[in-house]
């Protein structure tokens, strides 16, 4: 399959944004399609849950071996080998006749996606040279970004006009697109290291982050100091810091925790999991606040949101070809940080029970234009130290923690709600009203942590990534 002229770093940057946009826009489309589902299997709302945590219970269980599965067996067999599993697990959940059947093949689509995400972003940022990746990283801010915010929008649209089996129909044709140009254009790579799978590390992370997102997700319904939830918890975190001791001890981890030595990557991931618990807090609340308390379908409601990626698009290519390069990672992520804390203020400020979508439009692009500033940077700054062999361990741990950052931002808000707004009756809209402002508010103080953060960064860490020497202000 010829692709003309088009540059090596150029084929691995398209196949990366068909294989894994459509990986990340699974993990939201299904969120507008649990009244469906739960009237075509015949059981509860609530029941439904359980087809999304699992998808992110496996894609989190997996993620830490997807480094050594591509360093050992090769980064191209692997990454085409998920692919594949995804895409056939996605044609097999739309088949499903039952609840455990779509839960047994989401379980699968999730482990696929803890392997094939991570490979996916070492592969491009391996093609792309260190000047050039803050153009690399537009690519990955088209998928982990604009992909979320996609979903609601696509999977209205697919329930209204067709059925609820295409919002997983959809990923066919582009996985087998993906597919055929990965097989014929991927170069194969491979570590020359032949590092022992660190299998008790694998345990401890699996079962640690599995027990703690379910103790998480429990908290919704139980809420957080339920006997239940603080066990979850309490194993959850000790499962996990057992494996950081181990991790630290061993002479091949799964998780190289010494990456974290390197000034630039540590401070990069004290800014990006706050800043993902923000940013998700709030796409999870936005859509339960406009349909449960103003009354609007999922496809308007997907349609209010979708100023958001737009204000991303632009910004990113702002910060990406100029302003990145100009002014250094450390002033742009402090700008969008405290933009971010501001526009959700504003969200808690103005929202109210005659709100209408074309103000939530607009805040959302405004929200969007600043969550480029901070994107951006983040993805091109982070690996400025890390070398070529350590580059796909960098990403899969890095990679951990932007799963853990939507998912403790997402509970934390639904616990919020929940805690808020169970025992309220649904005719008490002003009473409800006030949960979804406080969870707003949380949402926004997500990024006061992260403004702080963006404290520790040093521009001249990231030289290797800029054409212009910066300094810190």
């Amino acid at each position: 399959m010829a692709l003309g002229n088009l540059e090596y770093k150029t084929i691995v940057k398209i196949i990366y944004i068909m294989a894994v946009f459509m990986q990340i826009i699974d993990g939201t489309i299904v969120n507008v399609a649990i009244p469906t589902l739960a009237d075509e299997f015949g059981v509860e709302d609530t029941d439904i849950d359980l087809a999304i945590v699992s998808f992110l219970v496996a894609l989190a269980v997996f993620l830490p071996a997807s480094g050594w599965l591509g360093d050992r067996f090769g980064s191209k067999g692997v990454f085409l080998g998920a692919l594949s599993l995804f895409t056939l697990a996605s044609a097999l959940a739309g088949t499903s006749s039952t609840l455990n059947q779509l839960v047994a093949w989401r379980i699968l689509q999730g482990a696929s996606s803890g392997i094939m995400t991570p490979l996916g972003s070492a592969m491009l940022f391996r093609a792309f040279p260190q000047n050039e990746r803050a153009k690399a990283a537009t690519a990955i801010i088209g998928v982990a970004v604009i992909g979320p915010a996609l979903g609601p929008v696509l999977g209205g649209f697919l329930i209204e006009f067709l059925n609820w089996r295409w919002i997983f129909y959809v990923n066919i044709p582009m996985g087998v697109t993906a597919l055929l140009l990965g097989v014929t254009q991927l170069r194969d790579e491979k570590s020359p290291t032949k590092e022992r799978f660190d299998v008790v590390g694998f345990f401890l992370s699996g079962v640690g982050l599995a027990v703690l997102l379910f103790a998480i997700d429990r908290a919704k319904d139980d809420g957080l100091t339920s006997g239940g939830v603080l066990a979850g918890l309490a194993i959850g975190v000790g499962l996990l810091v057992t494996l950081i001791v181990h991790q630290l001890r061993v002479d091949q981890p799964l998780l190289q925790l010494r990456l974290l030595s390197s000034g630039i990557f540590r401070a990069s991931s004290l800014v990006s999991f706050p800043t993902y618990m923000g940013f998700m807090s709030l796409i999870f609340v936005l859509p339960v606040y406009l349909q449960s308390l103003l009354g609007n379908g999922p496809l308007e409601t997907g349609l209010a949101m979708m100023p958001q990626p737009i204000g991303v698009m632009i910004s990113s290519q702002i910060v990406g070809r100029s302003l990145y390069k100009r002014y250094g990672p450390r002033r742009i992520l402090r700008f969008g940080t405290i933009a971010g804390l501001l526009i959700g203020l504003a969200f808690a400020a103005i929202l109210d029970l005659n709100t209408s979508l074309l103000t939530v439009a607009f805040l959302s692009f405004i929200r969007g234009l600043a969550m480029g500033c901070v994107f951006v940077p983040l993805q091109t700054a982070t690996y400025a130290q890390t070398t070529y062999a350590d580059t796909a361990k960098a990403t899969t741990l890095y990679g951990m923690q932007r799963q853990l950052g939507p998912a403790v931002g997402i509970a934390t808000a639904a616990t919020i709600l929940g805690s808020m707004n169970n025992d309220l009756p649904e005719s008490a809209l002003a009473d409800r009203l006030d949960g979804f402002k406080v969870a707003m508010l949380v949402s926004a103080a997500f990024f006061a942590i992260a403004a702080l953060f963006t404290q520790t960064i040093r521009d001249e860490d990231a030289a290797s990534t800029l054409t212009e020497a910066t300094t810190s202000s």
